[in-house]
């Protein structure tokens, strides 16, 4: 079983889409109704950073649990560590390559659920799913949104 959580509108086929409502499963995505070592695949495209800070630790938690063993945790989000060197090396700079990451796309911004939460950097997302107990976190490149300005950290439990 491969679950896409926070899916919003967009559907992945073969897939189970979760999100609050109007998905394959509804429900909040902080506490799942699966059993332990259910999906072989968790992904969350652009959504660990509208989870509350204080809340990060035990949302992995609980999606380390719905995973098998040797399954996978895909994350992709905006990474701190691009939009610096960005903020660096660029003399006008995009809302959608700064402002956006930090803050969220203000098009899509209804309600507070909307707003991003937090903008990590690599290593301290890494740090995070290790301490959440997967053994290896690797990245690869992101496959949605903005590559220059995103991360995909894929944690293997």
């Amino acid at each position: 079983m491969k679950l896409h959580l926070g899916c919003g509108k967009k559907r992945l086929e073969g897939w189970v889409n979760v999100d609050i409502e109007n998905a394959d499963v509804n429900c909040d995505i902080r506490k799942l109704p699966f059993e332990d070592e259910y999906a072989e695949k968790v992904m969350a495209i652009h959504v660990f950073e509208h989870i509350p800070y204080a809340d990060k630790d035990d949302v992995l938690a609980e999606w380390y649990r719905v995973i098998e063993p040797d399954g996978l945790l895909i994350l992709e989000l905006p990474c701190m560590d691009k939009v610096i060197n960005y903020i660096r090396n660029t003399k006008e700079l995009a809302p959608n390559m700064v402002m956006w990451p930090l803050f969220g796309d203000p098009s899509t911004i209804k309600t507070e659920h909307d707003l991003h939460k937090w903008c990590y950097s690599r290593d301290e997302l890494a740090s995070l799913l290790y301490r959440a107990g997967f053994k290896s976190v690797y990245e690869e490149k992101p496959h949605y949104h903005v590559p220059s300005r995103d991360m995909r950290l894929v944690a293997v439990k």
